[in-house]
């Protein structure tokens, strides 16, 4: 099994802040989480939107060169199928590696010709197939099936709005090790509103002994809702497991920028977040 934590402050993050960082945010970000080894950087969105230094929005991987020196590790960007024409996308020019694309189950059929068309773009394809506990059985095999024809590099498996228990990911799980192909790699991400984003986070790499894997999270847990598994958590745990992850950088930046963060904004645990994990509802912002 290899493991790799893909870490999405700035993308998931980007609801919290309104995409707004701040450049010198973005860039100390990208840097410390590139010193401390992390294995893939989500450095925000592909929207169609006037690029701004201070922002996350990119409306081209090209536009992601001012942070290319600060490059330790691979980069990778997502859009919303649907919402962003890949048709202008250019090829790929080493800056970013990975672009992941989210969707939702009724464009299930209809993604598999944006991933041919990417990988002909030179870019690898993650595919993030939203708010995956409303797959049923049938489903979930099709989409795994899918998956295993596109040239996809990662299918995920995703909570999107923190609903997810223990008993759903083993529902999930072994669908996903059965029928996705061994060469592509199964990937993770949750949200924190029913407060077992890391305990279910823990649950998939168990299982996953013999599988490639890919693990979201942010530092601080930094994320729409009450946020996602926490970077600086996860990289210990994985740490006391055999890993080489540098954590120093990983506190020295949520001390100098993500503190700050929690003064101005919200992503923690409310009642409110709690009942919409529960009954399945939209987290919001």
């Amino acid at each position: 099994m290899g493991i790799k934590v893909l870490d999405c402050t700035l993308r998931d993050g980007a609801y919290v802040v309104d995409s707004f960082f701040g450049a010198k945010t973005i860039e100390k970000i990208i840097y410390n989480l590139g010193c401390a080894n992390v294995d893939i950087i989500e450095c925000g969105w592909l929207k169609k939107s006037g690029f701004n230094l201070d922002s996350v929005l990119f409306s081209s991987t090209d536009e992601l060169k001012d942070y290319f020196s600060l490059k330790k590790t691979k980069f990778a960007l997502m859009f919303d199928y649907g919402k962003f024409d890949f048709d202008e996308l250019v090829n790929n020019s080493g800056i970013v590696d990975i672009i992941r694309v989210a969707f939702h189950k009724d464009s299930l059929e209809k993604i598999f010709f944006s991933v041919e068309q990417l990988n002909s773009k030179g870019y690898k394809v993650f595919l993030q197939p939203s708010n995956i506990i409303e797959y049923n059985e049938k489903e979930l095999n099709r989409l795994c099936h899918l998956a295993n024809s596109s040239g996809c590099e990662a299918v995920y498996i995703v909570d999107s709005y923190g609903s997810m228990f223990p008993e759903d990911l083993n529902r999930i799980m072994p669908v996903f090790e059965s029928e996705v192909d061994a060469g592509i790699s199964i990937g993770f991400h949750s949200h924190n509103n029913i407060q077992l984003s890391f305990g279910l986070t823990i649950q998939f790499i168990n299982y996953m002994q013999k599988r490639n894997i890919i693990l979201d999270s942010s530092l601080c847990g930094l994320g729409r809702g009450a946020g996602n598994t926490k970077t600086e958590l996860l990289l210990e745990y994985l740490n006391r497991q055999g890993k080489k992850y540098n954590t120093d950088y990983i506190w020295q930046v949520i001390e100098s920028d993500l503190c700050s963060l929690y003064k101005n904004y919200n992503w923690e645990y409310t009642p409110q977040r709690g009942l919409s994990g529960i009954k399945g509802l939209h987290p919001g912002n």
